[in-house]
């Protein structure tokens, strides 16, 4: 009895080791979807508690002190000699396989260039949170036309969704409804967090809910009408579908440490985890470079068209509420910090299955910056983009950028990859060692034990079955569950991780399908004789041997 528990504990101490293996990878894989400003490190379990988002004003540094005074930064062949120098090293570290970039003032385009598989400056990008923006502009544009209270319930305009009362157009725009960071629109209920900042891409979906009802459009045909086609954004889109017609650079997703474009395309619906107004609008880099010049130009598009009031911009940038995780602010779609000197510094980053993207806008200096790359990467990488992007608004404003440090990021992949073989080994163990399995139960049915013990043997041999072939798949699966992530975004976001704990999941149910067969196969037939040599061996003493009958004379043996 002392053995078998011994042998329990070993195998359950192996069960507990692949699930906590498995967990590893779990919280490897947690998928960001669209947050302001730094993206979490999600290469590993760390000791640092995970960044859900929360933007942090030193993410761009104080740059105040390093560089130029206002009004003195770079231009020209100056500038361009500067971001060319930095892009030329620094781009290729990030993994990102095409980048595009725009520098801005309210006069032009102080710098563009396209690297890498990006094709040209009209490539479509989907850029990710950089959309609430636009979102909250467009709520902006119906408020100064009479139709959207700031201060009206949600559910005046959107009754269908159950939203209380208590949550309001200025609320969700605020992202202060109280939302969950991974809820879909369409299980969005107010939580705990009501009333404080909780980064949530429910908030943005449901208002582009609100302007459709209250314009009577489609949020892509409200935004194309009332936004992109006034600021001369030909090419962009809030249709996923007519994106894809015009162009779009070649999204990347993380597989294993490497970009890979697998034609993933995200399904926009109120179950997702986001909707074009939350994260899915497209955008070319020149495109996004009109956006951030109607910012400095007061409303104004390029051809001097009212686009919004200078009052709506204030408010969109200054109503605003505090993140209680750190100095800094969120307002309608923007988020907001001063260096050192006081300096406003406004900036949104971005990332989706397959595409990250970051702006920041300097009012005071009169500059708008924008980068855009084609690939997300769930283990780290984004990281290294968003380090990409603060060096570019470091370069702008006359600083010298930080280069991009990708060490870190290539031992988290490799170190992720042997944990997912290590994974994926143990789950096929059980395979490999089945005809010791086998050898197993068949002796509990020829030891000399007594049928007790022989009883207990199989039993324990069961036992353990379940836990390694059924309990263990199911934690498996459960584990983004327990980690508060959904399936639905660990597959979309982090495929790798996806496929790793389905084949983990799938290899250990075989492992069980494979014993069971054995055992009913040896019940079936394996198990009678050995019945039989039992029967012979206990009957009593001197006790003649029963005739042993065959073919067609056992049908008439006679019956005692």
């Amino acid at each position: 009895m002392a053995n078998g528990m011994a042998i329990i504990g070993r195998r359950a101490a192996i069960a507990a080791f692949l699930a906590l293996s498995c967990i590893g990878a779990a919280v490897s894989c947690v998928p960001v979807a669209d947050v302001p400003d730094q993206e979490p490190d999600l290469a590993a379990p760390s000791d640092e508690p995970a960044d859900l988002g929360v933007e942090d004003g030193g993410d761009l540094g104080d740059l105040a002190d390093e560089a130029p005074p206002q009004g003195m930064e770079p231009e020209g062949g100056a500038l361009a000699v500067r971001l060319d120098s930095y892009l030329d090293d620094n781009a290729s570290r990030t993994g990102v396989p095409g980048v595009a970039v725009a520098v801005v003032d309210a006069s032009g385009v102080r710098y563009l260039r396209t690297l890498g598989d990006c094709p040209d400056a009209e490539a479509l990008f989907t850029i990710g949170s950089l959309s609430k923006s636009f979102t909250a502009l467009a709520v902006m544009q119906l408020v100064e036309a009479g139709e959207v209270d700031l201060d009206a319930p949600a559910s005046l305009y959107v009754p269908q969704y159950g939203v209380p009362p208590e949550v309001t157009v200025r609320s969700l725009l605020n992202q202060t409804s109280g939302f969950g960071y991974y809820d879909a629109l369409a299980d969005a209920r107010k939580g705990a967090s009501f009333g404080t900042f909780s980064y949530a891409n429910a908030n943005y979906d449901l208002l582009g809910r609100i302007v459709e009802a209250a314009s009577g459009q489609e949020y892509a045909a409200y935004l194309r009408d009332h936004v992109l086609l006034p600021l001369g954004m030909d090419r962009s889109t809030a249709d996923g579908e007519i994106a894809r017609e015009k162009g779009m650079a070649p999204g990347h997703r993380g597989w294993f440490g490497v970009p890979v474009a697998d034609g993933f395309a995200h399904a926009s619906s109120d179950e997702a985890w986001g909707a074009a107004p939350s994260g899915y609008v497209a955008a070319s880099v020149s495109d996004m470079a009109r956006y951030l010049r109607m910012y400095l130009n007061g409303g104004r598009s390029d051809a001097g068209e009212r686009v919004i009031s200078p009052q709506g911009i204030e408010s969109m940038f200054m109503d605003r509420v505090p993140d209680p995780e750190g100095d800094t602010y969120y307002g309608m779609g923007w988020t907001s910090f001063s260096w050192d000197d006081g300096e406003t510094v406004l900036s949104h980053d971005g990332q989706v299955e397959n595409y990250v993207a970051s702006m920041c806008l300097l009012p005071e200096r009169g500059l708008g910056v924008v980068v855009l790359g084609d690939a997300s990467d769930h283990a780290g990488g984004d990281n290294l983009f968003f380090e990409l992007a603060n060096g570019v608004v470091a370069a702008a404003v006359g600083a010298d950028p930080d280069p991009v440090d990708a060490s870190w990021v290539r031992v988290a992949h490799a170190r992720n990859d042997v944990l997912y073989a290590c994974v994926l080994l143990a789950s096929a163990a059980p395979l490999g060692l089945l005809r010791r399995w086998t050898r197993r139960m068949r002796a509990t049915c020829v030891s000399q034990a007594s049928p007790a013990l022989r009883m207990r043997a199989r039993r324990m041999l069961v036992a353990r079955a379940v836990v390694l072939h059924v309990v263990a798949p199911l934690a498996v699966l459960a584990l983004p569950i327990l980690r508060g992530v959904p399936w639905r975004d660990v597959l979309t976001f982090a495929p790798d991780v996806a496929a790793v704990l389905g084949a983990s999941a799938a290899l250990l149910a075989a492992g069980g399908a494979a014993k069971l067969a054995v055992a009913v196969r040896m019940g079936a037939g394996g198990f009678a004789p050995l019945r039989l040599r039992r029967r012979r061996a206990d009957r009593a003493p001197g006790e003649p041997e029963a005739p042993r009958l065959r073919g067609a004379n056992r049908a008439h043996a006679p019956r005692t």
